[in-house]
């Protein structure tokens, strides 16, 4: 008997350094033929098939009493090592709400540590520059799942998922990466986000597994999905905002964001039964000393994408007006101002190919909304595609960008692409719309 389980057990044992084997010899999801020449970088890479968190390789927050940065969650969420397993090849992140739970006593972002209850790892190791990637499915609730990492001066966020938010259909769907700047203590920008890329998915990120992955070179980042290139920005775009040329460490965490949901609302019933999961089946990074320098520049389907003096190729409804005002635009010398207290809409039909990935995009802002008690909305959209009605908001008072991704259905044969401030009692405004068709090109 004893012989025999000893054999059961270096079975188990070949199949899982199989595994881990196989996992070496993968290249990027976004790149099957490995023409990128990536090496997995071993030391922050994990398959999770074992039977509990490597140690060798991964902190767990909260392990011993210790929190490294002093970070013990984002409150009043507060990070706790037992909610942090390995299970079914999986590493799984629970928050759950645990009232009895002996808080830490102390207040965070305004906040005190107080029911809930969720968990972090941070890497051993670091690495500076490379492919970073994970196959993964968000926690449902009220809580976010994310991956990123932070070295000297800053911190990359490949992606900070909310799975859910009763006051923002799109929450659920978005992928927002980030970069926040930890350059100089007690500075105007330390510790926020300072640039950001935030792209609305097809799907919502708690529904299923996905691939995400983020390529950060010297010179710019690419992020893509599910193999997908969904957005390439350079260093020279992101300018003194870029704040990542430093070792990093991979942080794969849950907390609550009380600009999402006020802790407050916050109840029992968000974290049912044994609580939300972020679960991750593995966490990959690669380093090759082939990585492409810059960002490959698509091809825009959309006739007049920064106004070039005339609102030529598009319709127009409503009080909208063509502003020559180079100083004031985001790109070339004009841009549209949709007027206040009025409905107004500009609107392009572009052909498209059926059962095809396209990303749309633009640059908007809000002058009026003061972040208090005013927030003028615009929205993008996507409609007649042969597939569901699409829009993402607007909302910021400064020029920001942001995408949609649908597939065309197998009728398609136009989609309409549009923007419209919806009787805003401002003035939106919006310049440097894109359309392009999504590639896995690098």
């Amino acid at each position: 008997m004893r012989n025999q389980l000893l054999r059961i057990l270096c079975v188990v044992g070949l199949i899982v350094t199989g595994l881990d084997s196989l996992a070496l010899a993968q290249p990027p999801f976004s790149d099957p033929d490995n023409q990128g020449e990536w090496e997995l970088l071993s030391l922050v890479s994990d398959e999770f098939n074992g039977a509990e968190i490597d140690s060798d390789k991964w902190f767990v927050q909260g392990t011993n009493g210790e929190y490294a940065n002093r970070f013990k969650g984002r409150a009043p969420s507060q990070f706790v090592p037992a909610n942090v397993q390995v299970a079914d090849g999986h590493l799984v992140i629970t928050s759950r709400w645990q009232p009895e739970y002996e808080f830490a006593d102390e207040v965070f972002g305004g906040f005190p540590y107080a029911n809930i209850t969720s968990g972090a790892i941070i890497s051993k190791h670091s690495f500076l520059y490379g492919y970073l990637e994970t196959r993964c499915k968000a926690a449902e609730g009220p809580i976010s799942s994310s991956f990123w990492s932070i070295g000297e001066s800053g911190e990359l966020d490949v992606f900070e998922h909310y799975g859910h938010n009763p006051d923002s259909t799109d929450a659920s769907h978005r992928l927002q990466s980030s970069f926040h700047d930890w350059r100089v203590p007690g500075s105007p920008t330390y510790g926020k986000r300072i640039w950001t890329n935030e792209h609305q998915l097809p799907f919502k990120v708690a529904s299923d597994f996905h691939v995400y992955g983020m390529e950060w070179g010297p010179n710019q980042v690419k992020i893509f999905v599910d193999g997908i290139l969904v957005r390439c920005a350079s260093k020279e775009e992101i300018g003194d905002k870029w704040v990542v040329d430093h070792d990093q460490k991979v942080w794969l965490d849950s907390e609550t964001f009380p600009w999402e949901v006020d802790p407050a609302k916050l109840k029992p019933s968000d974290f049912p039964n044994s609580g939300q999961e972020f679960s991750v089946d593995y966490v990959r990074v690669w380093q090759s000393n082939k990585q492409t320098e810059g960002c490959w520049k698509q091809d825009n389907l959309l006739t007049n994408p920064i106004f070039d003096h005339n609102l030529d190729g598009w319709n127009v409804s409503g009080d909208v007006v063509l502003k020559e005002e180079r100083a004031e635009s985001w790109a070339g010398s004009s841009h549209v101002s949709l007027a206040a207290n009025r409905e107004g809409a500009i609107e392009q039909t572009v052909a498209v190919k059926p059962n095809t990935t396209y990303i749309v995009s633009a640059y908007a802002k809000a002058p009026a909304t003061n972040y208090q008690d005013v927030y003028h909305d615009a929205w993008l959209g996507v409609k007649n595609y042969d597939g569901d009605f699409q829009t993402v908001r607007f909302f910021q008072n400064y020029w920001h960008r942001k995408s949609i991704q649908f597939k065309t259905g197998p009728n398609a044969k136009t989609a309409t692409v549009f923007f419209t401030n919806q009787w805003s009692a401002e003035p939106v405004l919006v310049d440097s719309f894109e359309l392009i068709e999504a590639t896995a090109k690098r």
